[in-house]
């Protein structure tokens, strides 16, 4: 798909990997709607940017966790043009055993990582015009496809998302293409946590961490150059989901 000119939302685009997608995607050449749930001044701050780069940005806030802002955050990607580029982003990480979880902690988990992006990729997809390209990609874990009993209801919740990316590829094509990108030892924890990074990384088949980069090329891929490609999950983790 020729992305020149053309918009894309991405969520949790405030920071992290989301920061880095929404600026990347800009360079080359999209406009970009950046969401964000509290982060208003980094959410201001990749606005900027982006419009540093002589592309056209706009923040916009909504609580994923709540329902009904689904169609809204759509409808304001909107104002720069048919949005025709998803990006499923936003996400925490909360580690929590088999042991400890509760039902509202599964609740919670569900709901920002399937039932959001579903509700989103919906709004999404029903306005891809029949003949035009839409592109949605979920973000990932290696957690969905193995298990992970210390971070139950998130390992869970990325299954399902897993799940949901091949289900919508069914139900959008041909014109929507859904695909998903799974990092694995990319980033630490956001409240830290680098050498348990490194650590995990060294036992890779691949001997250490990823860059946010590769991330950045397997989208850049799904978007711009996998035209055949539908239903299917780019995994950039090392070599994790191997063992």
């Amino acid at each position: 798909m020729e992305i020149e000119g053309r918009v894309a939302l991405v969520t949790g685009a405030s920071k992290r990997i989301g920061r880095a997608l929404a600026i990347r995607l800009a360079e080359e050449g999209m406009d970009v709607a950046v969401h964000f749930r509290n982060s208003a001044a980094e959410a201001r701050q990749v606005v900027a940017r982006i419009e540093e780069s002589g592309r056209r940005a706009v923040a916009l806030q909504a609580d994923l966790d709540a329902p009904g802002g689904e169609e809204a955050l759509i409808e304001g990607a909107a104002r720069l043009g048919p949005v025709r580029v998803l990006i499923n982003n936003a996400s925490r990480f909360l580690p929590s055993s088999a042991h400890e979880s509760q039902a509202e902690d599964l609740e919670r988990e569900f709901r920002l990582h399937v039932t959001a992006p579903f509700l989103l990729s919906r709004a999404f997809a029903t306005r891809i015009s029949p003949g035009e390209s839409g592109r949605i990609i979920n973000l990932l874990d290696w957690r969905a496809s193995m298990p992970a009993p210390d971070t139950l209801p998130y390992s869970l919740a990325k299954s399902g998302l897993l799940h949901l990316t091949r289900n919508l590829a069914v139900a959008f094509g041909p014109d929507v293409t859904v695909n998903g990108v799974a990092p694995g030892t990319i980033l630490p924890p956001a409240e830290g946590g680098g050498n348990h990074l490194e650590e995990a990384a060294n036992r890779l088949p691949l001997g250490g961490p990823g860059e946010v980069e590769d991330v950045l090329l397997a989208c850049l891929y799904l978007i711009r150059d996998a035209n055949y490609t539908t239903g299917s999950v780019i995994p950039v983790d090392g070599g994790k989901h191997l063992q």
